[in-house]
């Protein structure tokens, strides 16, 4: 792997959250989270009550990397950003244990309406759901595998459009899913939907979403090097 694919910060492909298991994780092993620092920005996301926040482990991602334990009840993290338009490319380092059918890796909600953007981390959700990003076969599934798993939506504001989901660089799929005009992200979840419901079971070691257009070649760039850095494989 070249070495602009292994150091390669999500920031400078224009990331507004880039949440990495590796920094900004203030506690020890096994000890509850309430601060997982966003390397993409200023606002950090957060859980003030302790019966609720996500585990830290120190060597329980992919190959002993660490990550983030959320236990499918009621762990979640959240974060708030300024306004942004619809989110181009979500992407998440993470492997599912159980938790609800619907259980959101991360959420994007926009001001003023019950809709919101989520990567699932299996099935699909329609009605108020846009920017649904879905792993809806066996070669998309992170049910007790770690993946690298990319989603990106139709570029259009439509119902029924278009989402490309890849895993691992590769399983290249289309779902479909709701995008609408005028909708724009300030509200963001980890673990859960922004509504606190459905919640995660699993780990997760990183979290990226980028709003601006991201080409294949980029899309692959970061996807290379979050497997060089989670000990990963990636096509």
């Amino acid at each position: 792997m070249r070495a602009r694919h292994r150091h390669f910060n999500p920031k400078d492909a224009g990331a507004t959250s880039a949440f990495d298991a590796r920094y900004g994780i203030a506690v020890a092993n096994d000890a509850g989270v309430d601060t997982w620092t966003n390397r993409g920005g200023s606002n950090n996301a957060s859980q003030t009550n302790g019966t609720k926040q996500p585990t830290f482990k120190a060597t329980g991602g992919s190959n002993s990397s660490p990550a983030l334990l959320f236990d499918g009840t009621a762990d979640a993290l959240t974060h708030s950003i300024a306004a942004l338009g619809a989110p181009s490319l979500f992407m998440a380092v993470a492997q599912r244990t159980g938790g609800a059918a619907f259980a959101p890796v991360a959420s994007f909600m926009p001001p003023n309406t019950s809709n919101y953007s989520t990567m699932y981390s299996t099935g699909y959700g329609t009605g108020s759901v846009n920017w649904g990003h879905v792993p809806v076969n066996s070669g998309q599934s992170i049910l007790n595998t770690w993946r690298i798993l990319s989603a990106k939506p139709a570029s259009t504001a439509t119902s029924n459009s278009s989402t490309t989901v890849w895993t691992d660089g590769a399983n290249e799929t289309t779902a479909t899913g709701s995008r609408y005009a005028g909708d724009a992200a300030d509200r963001r979840a980890l673990g859960s939907s922004t509504g606190n419901t459905d919640f995660f079971a699993g780990s997760m070691s990183l979290v990226i979403a980028i709003p601006a257009d991201v080409g294949n070649p980029l899309r692959k760039r970061l996807e290379h090097a979050a497997a060089y850095s989670f000990k990963m494989s990636c096509n």
